[in-house]
């Protein structure tokens, strides 16, 4: 491989026919987002779109600039850096063939860690007229038994003492908002592209509570200069492996740090509140509505919970990739009555036809064999994410008064879940900031199960409900007794 090539602006004219290089004068963009958080996730989304608009319908003014706040983060930055923001979008289609592109819209990226000043002085710039994020459920620090905004997490109370450099996103906001307000300076939007419910109000609530408590003569400016749209985001987007950037050696002679592989679909729903201006994002398919509530219940209940279920009950039967699992008939079925039976019947305002088509879709797209996308990654922070995805079905279902079995059996196989093995005694590795209560309670439960409802606060007031409790521990005892694809049988024919 003598003549690999260094993905960078320089070597993109020798790049290979096969693929698709950037068509874009990258000096004649201009800043207009800011990104906090570029994960692979932004980067086969958000990025993605703006590459899209720059490129076919020469949209200049809203290039992005890459923040990143983590101290993990300084991998990324710096291939970013050696990279001039360019990387390799690998999309593997169902079918096996891939496509290969070359994304150009990052122009700018900041490093929190290293210069938090100038991250902050980055942000306050008038150019920046969105900061939009993908910070992951647990970088917005929400108790897990209120869901407020967790005034005592230790980053947050970091925040208080060194403002000038903090360890959270609402930090740098703060401080990036301070300078706009002295300089006389307009507000922007802040859109939030994570998985969580409401995620603009979930967002805008947050920031004005730390405000509240670090900056409150701030507080009045930003409720006149900001806007939170919220938003919904759809792309299975996994984690690069080695194979992935040597297969575009092998391949293309491309030596690219860190390549994006994800699915052909992609969606993005947003209510259309940007006080002050945004790309024509409609001109690549991005959807703009006035409530974004139905669009994404529909999503978190059966996709997000669907990833989940089938990465919980995956790994404890042994799998290791979602394809495995959704390829398996009792898995997939399970998960089909689950929607059917519990979920679907909540959506009264919703076409059941075209539950049934999405249903159907989303079940498709967990099956493509070539994404390879792990359990392990489904079912980090699961802690964040159950509660999130599974528990509003159920507690909808309680109080109609319907069937809460599928729901309550995923519960006791997320409880069977942290005891860490699988039906063939193998161990996995539990990735969760919550992880070492939730061995505890699931340790605790072999003896009475009602201790994993108790002493996990985000249970709520599932813990009163009877019959919740009933199906619970019978479920676990039989999930601790049976291997779970027996079970799923069993449950598949009513039996159990």
């Amino acid at each position: 491989m003598s003549n690999l090539l260094y993905l960078n602006t320089e070597n993109t004219h020798s790049l290979s026919k096969d693929i698709l290089k950037p068509k874009i004068d990258r000096d004649k963009i201009k800043t207009g987002i800011a990104h906090i958080g570029l994960s692979n996730f932004h980067r086969a989304h958000q990025a993605y779109y703006i590459h899209e608009l720059i490129e076919k319908h020469d949209e200049l003014n809203f290039g992005i600039c890459g923040i990143d706040l983590l101290e993990s983060d300084r991998k990324i930055y710096n291939i970013l850096k050696d990279q001039d923001g360019l990387y390799t979008l690998v999309i593997k289609n169902a079918d096996g063939t891939q496509e290969y592109k070359i994304i150009a819209s990052i122009i700018e990226y900041f490093y929190g860690p290293e210069n938090p000043l100038a991250a902050i002085e980055r942000l306050a710039r008038p150019d920046i007229k969105i900061i939009s994020l993908t910070i992951a459920e647990d970088g917005y620090h929400l108790n897990e038994t209120t869901g407020e905004f967790n005034l005592t997490h230790p980053k947050v109370k970091e925040d208080t003492i060194s403002k000038f450099n903090p360890k959270t996103v609402f930090g740098y906001l703060t401080q990036a908002f301070m300078l706009r307000k002295h300089r006389g300076l307009p507000g922007c939007t802040i859109l939030s592209c994570d998985n969580i419910k409401a995620n603009g109000a979930t967002i805008k609530k947050s920031f004005y509570t730390y405000v509240e408590k670090t900056e409150p003569s701030l507080l009045p400016w930003l409720k006149k200069n900001t806007s939170f749209p919220n938003s919904m985001v759809d792309r299975i987007t996994t984690v690069t492996t080695t194979k992935d950037i040597e297969l575009l050696k092998e391949t293309y002679n491309i030596h690219d740090q860190w390549p994006v592989v994800c699915e052909p679909f992609s969606k993005w729903i947003i209510e259309d509140d940007f006080i002050a201006g945004r790309p024509d994002w409609d001109k690549v398919g991005i959807e703009f509505v006035q409530d974004i509530e139905p669009y994404e219940n529909t999503k978190l209940r059966i996709l997000n919970a669907g990833h989940s279920i089938l990465g919980i009950l995956g790994t404890l039967n042994g799998y290791k990739y979602v394809h495995e699992v959704a390829n398996d008939e009792h898995f997939i079925f399970f998960l089909e009555s689950f929607i059917k039976t519990e979920v679907n019947p909540n959506f009264q305002n919703i076409d059941q036809h075209n539950l049934k088509a999405y249903t159907k879709e989303v079940i498709e797209r967990f099956k493509n064999t070539h994404i390879n996308d792990s359990l392990s990654r489904i079912c980090k922070e699961s802690s964040s994410k159950i509660p999130i995805f599974v528990f509003p079905t159920l507690k909808d279902q309680i109080t109609n008064h319907q069937s809460i079995e599928y729901g309550t059996f995923v519960i006791a196989a997320w409880c069977k879940y942290y005891d860490g093995i699988d039906d063939f005694g193998h161990s996995f590795d539990i990735q969760d900031s919550l992880s070492n209560q939730l061995i505890r309670t699931a340790a605790l439960s072999h003896q009475n199960p009602q201790l994993f409802l108790e002493k996990n606060a985000f249970f709520k007031d599932l813990v009163t409900h009877d019959l919740f409790q009933e199906r619970f521990k019978y479920y676990l005892s039989k999930l601790r007794s049976t291997p779970i694809k027996e079970c799923l049988v069993l449950m598949n024919k009513k039996m159990l």
